[in-house]
């Protein structure tokens, strides 16, 4: 199998939305489930509605590659999520920094190794605390005020719309592995014309376009991944399991969260008003036995199935890294 990382550098702002009611809720990283999404539009703008159609029906049997949520990266750092367990570490070591550790979001490759591994002491923890300053300084937030007039009254509604500028030295970064090594081309194809499009909403505003500043495979260890048969495991990606795993989710989940994503049905370049299911996924970090697939999930309103062009799906595809 062969798995690829790449990196997007950011020519301008991105405005990658977060639930709630304004648009002033941002993230600074993306959700495999919505970059799945963005780059289905970017394939439809190459291939056109029809293959697409078929390459998204061939992709619910048999994936040809699957894909880890977007991640920040800081000149040559990546940062990882924390794995929501910590069975490995020492028990001393839980006592003393019980609540440093808990507040550790994002580590680098070392660190996730480490963690991994529970070679976790006193220097580490101090070298992860370090990190999550480096993290926050890769990029800012910036809530700018909009006006909106009433087409009817010409009354003006004032809204506040957040967006996420990177550092010079820094972008996001994902992991790629393909099933099916003759499809890598097309991959890079349809991530070249995501980058023109933009990613991520607001993109009327030039939000989200981006140039990909590497694509080439990926370091060693990355290369245990997906569906090795170890006994444990840990996601990179969001993850909805399929109908034959929700029969085994109790016996498989060892530590997880849980979100819920919602929001606009986008179509090629263009947001519609219409807003597709929620759907519920386990975040990045969560911990399974056993190794997983997941699903590709329909998300198409029902009262809509008629009036759009195409049905709507989000993936819930798990990208693994073996514990």
């Amino acid at each position: 199998m062969d798995v690829y990382v790449f990196k997007l550098k950011f020519k301008g702002p991105t405005h990658f939305g977060e639930t709630g009611i304004d648009l002033e809720n941002v993230s600074e990283r993306v959700g495999s489930d919505t970059f799945f999404s963005a780059l289905v539009n970017a394939h439809k703008e190459v291939y056109g509605i029809k293959e697409t159609t078929e390459f998204v029906e061939n992709y619910s049997k048999k994936p040809q590659f699957i894909i880890s949520s977007l991640f920040v990266y800081l000149e040559n750092k990546i940062f990882l999520p924390r794995p929501l367990i910590d069975l490995r570490i020492d028990n001393e070591i839980k006592r003393n920094y019980g609540k440093d550790l808990k507040k550790l979001r994002w580590l680098d490759l070392k660190g996730f190794e480490n963690w991994l591994k529970g070679n976790i002491n006193d220097e580490e923890i101090e070298r992860m605390k370090s990190l999550q300053i480096e993290y926050s300084e890769a990029y800012t937030t910036e809530i700018r005020p909009r006006v909106t007039l009433d087409r009817t009254t010409s009354q003006s509604n004032i809204y506040h719309s957040g967006f996420v500028y990177f550092a010079k030295n820094a972008g996001l970064y994902g992991l790629v592995a393909f099933t099916d090594g003759k499809f890598i081309k097309n991959f890079q194809t349809m991530l070249e014309i995501l980058g023109q499009i933009g990613l991520g909403g607001e993109k009327t505003y030039g939000c989200g376009m981006f140039e990909i500043e590497i694509f080439e495979r990926a370091p060693e260890a990355f290369k245990g991944i997906l569906f090795e048969k170890y006994d444990t495991h840990v996601i990179l990606s969001l993850y909805h399991p399929n109908k034959e795993e929700m029969y085994s989710l109790k016996e498989k989940a060892i530590a997880y969260d849980i979100v819920r994503k919602r929001g606009w049905i986008t179509t090629g370049r263009y947001a519609l008003p219409y807003k597709r299911k929620s759907v519920g996924f386990f975040v990045e970090g969560s911990v399974f036995k056993n190794r997983l697939m997941g699903t590709l999930v329909d998300v198409t309103p029902d009262e809509l199935e008629n009036e759009l062009p195409h049905r709507i799906f989000r993936s819930g595809y798990a990208f693994t890294i073996p514990f």
